[in-house]
């Protein structure tokens, strides 16, 4: 357990974030659960749910509920601490996010990974040419500030939206 005085997990102030809208003009979040467990035993550091239909004041709800659609969505977020994040491993992660997704019939999620490590080339590499419309990817190290996002809508999202770079203390991403 970590003490009190000490920097914050980086998930802990993703998920503060979340908590208090950040993701809210581009989906609704409102179910999270920590240290989440597959049934092949991936634990993922966090995961919430909810719909891109968002409940705002009057006009926005009107709004969201006469033209945007209301779709399923999920992010799933990983702290792989000191850990260096593998490309079997980050593969592993997609896939079984892949099969939640069609469990759940979502339409999209997130996939938000951290280590205190540099970000090694390959995964840089991996993240940045990863294209699949329905799965956003970001590889952050939080001890170079260095963020890495998929190249997809979903994936530009996690920074435009999510802001990610804010929850690792920095003001700007910086992409490979």
């Amino acid at each position: 357990m970590r003490a009190v005085e000490e920097d914050p997990l980086p998930v802990d102030a993703f998920e503060r974030g979340l908590i208090r809208g950040r993701a809210r003009w581009i989906a609704d979040l409102t179910e999270f659960f920590r240290d989440y467990r597959t049934d092949d035993g991936t634990i993922f550091s966090l995961y919430a749910r909810g719909r891109t239909r968002n409940s705002g004041f009057l006009i926005s709800r009107f709004f969201a509920w006469t033209v945007l659609p209301n779709y399923s969505v999920a992010l799933f977020c990983v702290d792989e601490e000191d850990r260096i994040i593998g490309l079997e491993t980050l593969r592993n992660r997609i896939d079984q996010i892949t099969r939640i997704s069609k469990d759940n019939e979502l339409q999209w999620a997130w996939l938000i990974v951290f280590s205190r490590k540099n970000i090694q080339p390959s995964i840089a590499s991996y993240v940045s040419r990863y294209d699949k419309r329905e799965l956003g990817l970001a590889v952050a190290s939080t001890s170079s500030k260095q963020i890495v996002l998929s190249n997809n809508q979903i994936g530009k999202s996690i920074e435009k939206h999510l802001r990610l770079s804010k929850s690792l203390g920095g003001e700007e991403t910086r992409n490979v």
